[in-house]
């Protein structure tokens, strides 16, 4: 497997900075192993015990694992048998992913075995068992306790049914819509007093509107995340168009309202087309693969403000704990503009908009 290409990702996981689902889950299944397999033994089912409630992000906490590239050098020597030729950290908000290049002495059985041809169409990065066969391991660096695992790389250039699990139904993140009223606690980064107001208002009509209601919505597993810093593209063979080939970052998959996963794609699509028009396309595409509910269509305007609340906030918070990752400032100039002219101009006619504006598209993509 020489001359190859993975991702290495580190994630926190003390109980009070827990931001990705295999934290605390994962904490549990080590603990309470040994008895689930004697217990299986025994009655050949598996006993399931449901993982700790997962504490959200408090001001005042590390947002990323404090690593050093010798760490993650030394970390894939012991855990996967690799020696790497070439390492670069990859931007990231709350956890680390680097960027390596192995050497062609692979002493790994595991990934001289594993599996390299994706069978669909839209490729995910794929789990790289350890020495150990294990798809993750839990180390402790820098007196932090840290999630370690490998994932091949999906080269490309940047730009999810009803599946359960039981992790999933008390699994908590700070980037779940369902926790923007938390947004209030980070609000004192926020030094204009209008924005402050403007997110204060966002949030309590959020409340009002979608979260007393959240119960009647359709809820599934979303992917939680999907922006243009998780797309992978590549150029088409007629070298005029992108097309999408993967799919990356899962590490805020979580339990909610399809209509969620809809409106999070459409907050960062305007961010990109930087007009509110360009949401109609979008959800024309969407609802041609798989049509919305009706009734919960009326929502998205307060769903897509909501998500620009939580991203102009807590970037704003990440960046004054870490004023050298640029990377969580991305939607800051765009973001406020957008939040401003969505929620102080146009709310009360956005839902014609975009059907104004799907409406011109389908019927143009028809002819």
């Amino acid at each position: 497997m020489a001359d190859t290409w993975n991702n290495v990702e580190l994630s926190n996981i003390s109980r009070r900075k827990s931001y990705t689902l295999n934290h605390d889950y994962d904490v549990t299944s080590k603990d309470s192993s040994n008895h689930n397999n004697n217990h299986k033994k025994e009655t050949n089912e598996a006993v399931i015990k449901p993982p700790p409630e997962t504490v959200i992000l408090e001001p005042g906490s590390n947002i990323k694992p404090k690593v050093t590239n010798d760490d993650v050098e030394s970390l894939l020597r012991r855990l996967y048998g690799v020696t790497i030729g070439e390492i670069t950290e990859l931007i990231s908000y709350d956890d680390r992913n680097y960027f390596v290049k192995e050497d062609p002495n692979v002493k790994n059985p595991f990934i001289l075995t594993h599996c390299t041809h994706a069978k669909q169409k839209i490729q995910c990065p794929r789990p790289v068992p350890n020495v150990n066969g294990k798809y993750y391991s839990i180390e402790t660096i820098n007196e932090g306790e840290h999630v370690i695992r490998l994932l091949e790389f999906i080269p490309g250039k940047l730009f999810h049914e009803n599946f359960q699990h039981i992790a999933y139904e008390s699994h908590q993140s700070t980037w779940q819509l369902q926790m923007v009223p938390k947004l209030r606690d980070f609000l004192f980064v926020l030094k204009d007093s209008s924005r402050k107001l403007l997110i204060e208002e966002i949030i309590e009509s959020f409340e009002k509107n979608v979260l007393e209601k959240l119960n009647t919505f359709a809820m599934q597993i979303i992917h939680g995340d999907y922006n243009e810093q998780n797309i992978i593209v590549q150029l088409s063979d007629n070298g005029k168009h992108y097309k999408v080939v993967g799919v990356i970052d899962f590490g805020d998959t979580n339990k909610s309202p399809m209509i969620f996963e809809v409106a999070i794609g459409l907050t960062y699509l305007l961010l990109q087309a930087k007009n509110l028009e360009s949401g109609g396309i979008f959800l024309a595409g969407f609802e041609t693969i798989q049509p919305l509910i009706a009734n919960e269509k009326q929502y998205l305007k307060y769903c897509v403000a909501a998500r620009l609340a939580q991203s102009l906030v807590m970037g704003a918070y990440t960046h004054s704990i870490d004023t050298t990752n640029e990377y969580v400032l991305v939607t800051q100039e765009q973001g406020w503009k957008l939040i401003e002219e969505l929620w102080c101009e146009r709310f009360k006619e956005i839902d014609d908009i975009w059907e104004n504006s799907a409406n011109k598209y389908l019927t143009q993509s028809c002819k």
